[in-house]
């Protein structure tokens, strides 16, 4: 393979001028740039990465930790959205990403695990548990490593987060909700731990409370982000609570799992019991019936990550602060106006 100092040679320039030229250094002159790329390419050069990492002290590689120990994410239609548009904007930045799905790495943090494999920078993107604000979390945000989380609030010199705004996104839900003449309204939750299943939980309660409705402590359940879970707490307030006229689920896949057990449970959505989502994955728009659900802009979440790591890495002067982006309801089939009948039920009891 050919070097860079038989292109000099050819090129009758310094080796310098040469390394200069294909690292794009912008102080070479055009003329002589062009005709050194012209000879690399004529030689077939391929420059060396190990070895532009060792003179730039950067490997070109955001790590992306992805999922948690039991789920590795890319089942989830949400996720493979948001990674999509991180990988779009590093590669057009000229990055590759290594994509860590944290299974059988119990040994090694997230720092380790970083410097290990050399990366200029990561970013989180996990799911249940992974969210926590656990000590290997707050080590990498102490740890100088450049790290974008999304939707986990982590704030350091190198180190911000992305986020929707989950708050705005439920009140959105629940008024949409309230304004059909529902009042019997149950919330189907993420964890108990998440930031996200937090801001949403607070924006169902804050609702009601608005609304003069009052809030009720039994008709939440925690589905963790879970089907199945989702499918039992569904069933365990309908059992107890059977005057519940609508549903908010705090994920679509949660929703799809409360629609499909109340039609186990003879319920028609939205005839008897209306349902609302949060996320607007693909899934929701060919559901039946179509999903109402908060839509979150996945490939702004991924691209705005990136942007903001990539600027961490390039400028030691920028200075990351948090992102909050605007969500927005959108109403499809599995929503209607409260029935009389129920209506008049609810104003008798």
């Amino acid at each position: 393979m050919a070097t860079i100092k038989e292109i000099a040679q050819r090129a009758g320039v310094s080796v310098s001028t040469v390394s200069r030229t294909l690292n794009n250094y912008p102080d070479v002159n055009p003329q002589t740039k062009e005709k050194i790329l012209q000879i690399a390419k004529e030689l077939n050069y391929f420059p060396n990465a190990v070895a532009r990492s060792l003179v730039q002290k950067k490997t070109y590689t955001i790590g992306v930790f992805f999922g948690n120990k039991m789920n590795s994410g890319f089942d989830h239609p949400f996720f493979l959205d948001v990674i999509s548009a991180v990988r779009e904007v590093a590669g057009n930045a000229g990055y590759d990403l290594l994509v860590f799905t944290n299974k059988n790495k119990e040994r090694a943090t997230y720092t380790t695990l970083c410097r290990e494999r050399s990366v200029d920078g990561v970013v989180l993107l996990l799911t249940g548990e992974g969210k926590r604000r656990t000590e290997p979390l707050v080590e990498l945000q102490n740890s100088g490593i450049p790290c974008i989380a999304i939707d986990i609030p982590l704030i350091g010199e190198k180190t911000a987060y992305v986020e929707s705004d989950n708050y705005a996104g439920a009140k959105l839900a629940v008024q949409h909700l309230i304004d059909l003449g529902h009042r019997r309204i149950a919330f189907i939750g993420g964890d108990e731990i998440s930031k996200t299943s937090y801001d949403r939980l607070r924006g169902y309660q804050d609702t009601l409370m608005e609304n003069r409705i009052g809030f009720d402590p039994t008709l939440i359940r925690l589905g963790y982000f879970s089907k199945e879970k989702a499918a039992l707490g569904t069933r365990e307030l309908m059992a107890n609570k059977p005057d519940i006229t609508a549903f908010f689920a705090a994920s679509d896949e949660m929703a799809f799992s409360v629609i499909k057990t109340l039609r186990d449970l003879g319920k028609r959505v939205p005839d008897d019991i209306s349902v609302v989502g949060f996320d607007d994955i693909k899934e929701a728009e060919f559901f039946e019936p179509r999903l109402t659900t908060v839509r979150q802009d996945k490939y702004q979440l991924g691209s705005e990550a990136a942007r903001m790591l990539l600027n961490i890495i390039e400028n030691p002067d920028y200075q990351p602060t948090p992102v909050t982006l605007p969500s927005q309801l959108i109403i499809r089939q599995s929503t209607a106006v409260l029935q009389k009948r129920f209506r008049q039920e609810g104003e008798d009891s």
